[in-house]
């Protein structure tokens, strides 16, 4: 297992045209890197989940106890940590100020309850990280209104509608 302690830097990425995208959460501390490759929904819900966390516990972090962290044009092409997730946790601690989050690798065995990553992030990090992941989340396809699919560049056939229509639903 990588214990990464204490994040400097937590940051979501789509990489990708809209409706081919590739999603991964980049964490830098100290020297150490670590590329996590999910799902959208696992990257919405992760967002969702770090909002919620934040809205129930209490707010007594310090100012300044986790910084900025390093430029994210500085995170390497080839991190030491680089894996896709099967699942995520998170925990708070209270005596800490900080959340854990952690990360099981896709190809371990689902019976393994031990985390492959694990890191610590602060609230002011968490609130930031998931305002970003929701902009990465909805800079994708629009959504039709009617179904919930994606609607492409060159339209959308309609599955509410049977896909019977001589015209292709389109949101621009």
């Amino acid at each position: 297992m990588w214990d990464f302690g204490r994040a400097d830097s937590i940051m979501p990425e789509a990489i990708g045209e809209p409706g081919d995208r590739r999603f991964r959460v980049r964490i830098v501390a100290g020297i150490d890197t670590a590329s996590l490759w999910m799902e959208k929904e696992q990257l919405a819900a992760l967002a969702l989940a770090l909002s919620r966390l934040l809205e129930q516990t209490p707010d007594t972090e310090e100012a300044g106890e986790f910084g900025p962290g390093p430029p994210p044009d500085s995170f390497p092409e080839a991190p030491d940590v680089d894996f896709r997730l099967s699942r995520l946790g998170i925990g708070h601690d209270e005596e800490a100020t900080s959340i854990s989050l952690f990360a099981y690798d896709l190809d371990v065995a689902e019976d393994d309850d031990n985390p492959t990553f694990s890191c610590q992030i602060g609230r002011r990090q968490s609130r930031d990280f998931a305002d970003r992941a929701e902009e990465v989340v909805n800079a994708g396809r629009p959504v039709c209104l009617l179904c919930g699919g994606p609607i492409n560049p060159d339209g959308h056939q309609c599955g509410r509608r049977n896909g019977h229509t001589d015209r292709l639903v389109s949101f621009q």
